[in-house]
């Protein structure tokens, strides 16, 4: 038992989905009650001895009790008798991940650790990615970006900002993000201008529409921001947005003229 729970506790510090069941009434003799488990958030179990046929049928819940961030007791209904299962979601602290550390990346930090967020920076200059520029900052990394990214990796727990110096980068940020896992969010700073150009470029190197239209960009809720911290004000309200109410088309909003720099 032991060794399961320091296990488990490797799972949570790793920051990864996942939910731990506990059988709590059973009529099986190979399901016995007390016995624990630890799925991951596709189904497999990681941990413990579930019988197959039960981890079938589990299967549908677990998506329930990950999607409601809820716990939930599920009853197993199988031919030869059932059982009470008892799951308990395994919910990693969202991850954000800001793409350029010029001036609208140092409020963008400092909300995202207020909110909670685990907050990482990535810059290949040296002078904008140290510590000491983003004390707040749970990782501050100094890489190219197409580096820095496969590194860290993103999945539907990432909340992805792109604000660099310029169409280049940003361009390079949104394939190497395309790349990865789905994430929770991207957005993505510029006029409307620059957006439509930098889209249609993606268009004719083959990305899909339903790909592009991932893309929050301009990026932010349309406050009539100015400022960098006005900026970073409607980008996070964008984001807690998504976070609770999923995504909308009517979120996509403008920021101006693209005034608002880098």
């Amino acid at each position: 038992m032991k060794k399961l729970f320091e296990q488990l506790r490797s799972y949570i510090q790793a920051n990864r989905f996942g939910v731990w069941g506990t059988v709590i009434e059973s009529t099986q003799v190979d399901c016995s009650v007390g016995i624990n488990f630890l799925m991951d958030d596709r189904g497999h179990e990681l941990m413990g001895t579930l019988p197959p046929r039960v981890l079938d049928v589990l299967t549908d819940s677990l998506s329930k009790v990950l999607g409601g961030k809820e716990p939930q007791l599920v009853t197993v209904a199988l031919p030869e008798g059932g059982l009470k299962v008892f799951l308990d979601p395994i919910l990693p602290q969202l991850r954000l991940v800001v793409l350029g550390g010029g001036h609208i990346a140092l409020p963008l930090v400092k909300m995202g650790k207020m909110l909670d967020f685990q907050v990482t920076v990535v810059d290949d200059r040296p002078a904008f990615a140290h510590g000491a520029r983003f004390p707040e900052a749970d990782q501050v990394v100094c890489q190219d970006f197409t580096t820095a990214i496969h590194k860290l990796g993103f999945d539907a727990n990432t909340f992805v900002i792109i604000v660099t110096r310029g169409h280049r980068h940003d361009k390079t940020c949104l394939v190497e993000t395309f790349k990865q896992h789905q994430a929770a969010y991207i957005g993505m700073i510029g006029s409307r201008r620059k957006v439509q150009a930098l889209m249609q470029d993606l268009r004719e190197e083959g990305f899909s529409e339903e790909k592009l239209d991932c893309v929050y960009a301009p990026i932010g809720l349309d406050i009539g921001a100015q400022t960098p911290e006005e900026i970073a004000v409607s980008i996070m309200a964008e984001i807690i947005k998504v976070r609770h109410r999923g995504r909308s088309e009517d979120m996509k909003a403008s920021q101006g003229d693209g005034k608002s720099g880098r």
